[in-house]
């Protein structure tokens, strides 16, 4: 009779290990996916301030550029959020914006991460 107990003991061990491992796999994944959205909307400021930068192109331009890459991209940057100083060769954007790492399940923000980007143009040479 006292190997039942045990067994159960056993498993239930096992089972809030693998509890424990789902939410920490899905935190970090969760992780992982927004820093990699946020390395391509940095990679898309920096074509964006050489594109308008270059063709002297209206600020607006850059702005609306940029809040349709966020949209695509999921990451909640709001038109505030952008700050375009200059234009032509003195261009310079900026954005601030913070992301929620969610627990699955709860969907719930644990953690919140800011991130913080300036681009200037730079005259192709």
């Amino acid at each position: 009779m006292s190997a039942r107990p045990s067994a159960r003991r056993g498993w239930l061990v096992f089972v809030v290990w693998a509890a424990v491992a789902f939410f920490y796999f899905a935190i970090s994944w969760d992780y992982i996916r927004t820093s990699h959205n946020d390395r391509q909307f940095v990679d898309y400021m920096e074509y964006v301030a050489q594109i308008v930068g270059e063709e002297r192109r209206p600020v607006q331009d850059a702005r609306t550029l940029l809040e349709v890459k966020a949209r695509e991209l999921g990451l909640p940057i709001k038109s505030n959020e952008i700050v375009i100083l200059g234009g032509g060769p003195s261009l310079s954007i900026s954005v601030g914006y913070e992301v929620d790492i969610h627990v699955p399940i709860l969907d719930r923000g644990i953690y919140r991460k800011l991130y913080q980007h300036r681009v200037n143009y730079k005259p192709l040479r």
